[in-house]
C-alpha cells in the first residue's frame, strides 16, 4: 500500500507561500512596535526557534518517524538515505523551496493570525513576529541545508571518505577546520560562505559533525540551537542505537 507523501516541488505552493510570508511579514512592519531594537530581537528569537524546530523534526526523522507513517514516513526515508549520500543540490531551487514552503506556510499563517489578534500589544507583538520570522527561515531552510553539503560538487564516496578521515581526529575543533578547508574548496557563494562562517546561516564545518555518528548537530538554520539540544539527542541517539544493536 501506497504512503501518502508531498510532492517534491510544486510552483503554486511555493508561490502561495511567499504570498503568505509577505502579508504576515508587512503586518510586522507596519505595526507601530516594530523598530531596529525589535527587528533585531525578532531576527534573533525567530532564527534560534527556526533552528530548535529543524533539530527536533531532523531528530524525528533519524530517528524516530516510521517509513508508513503518512507524509511523514516518506520524508524519514529521505534523510536516512541522505545518511549514506550526503549530497544535496542547491541550484534546484524549485526543490528545495518547496520542501521548505511545506512547514513555512502553516507557520506563517500562525504568525498572521497572532498579529492579527495582538492589536497594540508588544508581547502579542513580539510573538507574532517571531513566528512570522521562523516562517521566512523555514521558507529557506532546505537551501541553506544544501549549501552546507554542496553536493552537485561533491561526490557521496568522496565525501564518506573524508568525513571518515575526519572522524578519526580526537580533537572537535581540529575535524571544524579540517571540515572548513573541504567546503572552501568548492564553489559556494562568497556571499553564502561569509554568513556560514559568521554562523548566520548553517556552517558547513559544524553542520557535517552531525555526519560523523549521527548524533549531534540536527538543526538546519545556523546551528544555534545545537548547544541546547545536543545533550538531549545525544543521549537518547546512543541509547537507540545500543538497543538496537543489542536486539540485532
Amino acid at each position: 500500500m501506497a504512503v501518502l507523501e508531498l510532492p517534491q516541488s510544486s510552483k503554486s505552493f511555493v508561490s502561495v507561500t511567499v504570498v503568505s510570508v509577505t502579508c504576515a511579514s508587512l503586518m510586522v512592519i507596519r505595526s507601530e512596535n516594530f523598530s531596529i531594537l525589535t527587528a533585531i530581537f525578532l531576527f534573533v528569537s525567530s532564527g534560534f526557534f527556526a533552528d530548535m524546530l529543524t533539530a527536533f523534526f531532523h531528530f524525528g526523522f533519524d530517528y524516530v518517524f516510521p517509513y508508513s507513517m503518512p507524509i511523514f514516513g516518506p520524508i524519514a526515508r529521505e534523510f536516512r538515505a541522505h545518511h549514506e549520500q550526503p549530497t544535496l543540490d542547491p541550484s534546484d531551487y524549485l526543490v528545495n523551496l518547496t520542501k521548505g514552503a511545506y512547514p513555512s506556510l502553516p507557520v506563517s499563517l500562525i504568525g498572521i493570525l497572532v498579529s492579527w489578534l495582538g492589536g497594540d500589544s508588544l508581547g502579542m507583538f513580539l510573538l507574532g513576529g517571531t513566528i512570522t520570522g521562523m516562517s521566512i527561515w523555514a521558507l529557506f531552510f532546505h537551501q541553506i541545508h544544501a549549501y552546507a553539503h554542496m553536493g552537485s560538487h561533491l561526490h557521496p564516496e568522496q565525501f564518506n571518505a573524508r568525513v571518515a578521515e575526519i572522524s578519526q581526529l580526537t580533537d572537535q575543533r581540529e575535524q571544524i577546520r579540517q571540515f572548513d578547508r573541504l567546503f572552501d574548496t568548492l564553489p559556494i557563494p562568497k556571499v553564502i560562505r561569509l554568513l556560514q562562517r559568521w554562523r548566520i546561516l548553517l556552517n558547513p564545518a559544524v553542520h557535517n559533525l552531525h555526519h560523523i555518528k549521527f548524533e549531534s548537530d540536527f538543526s538546519s538554520v545556523n546551528g544555534w540551537s545545537d548547544p541546547l539540544t545536543n545533550p538531549i539527542f545525544g543521549m537518547i541517539a546512543r541509547s537507540y542505537k545500543q538497543k538496537h544493536t543489542t536486539q540485532d
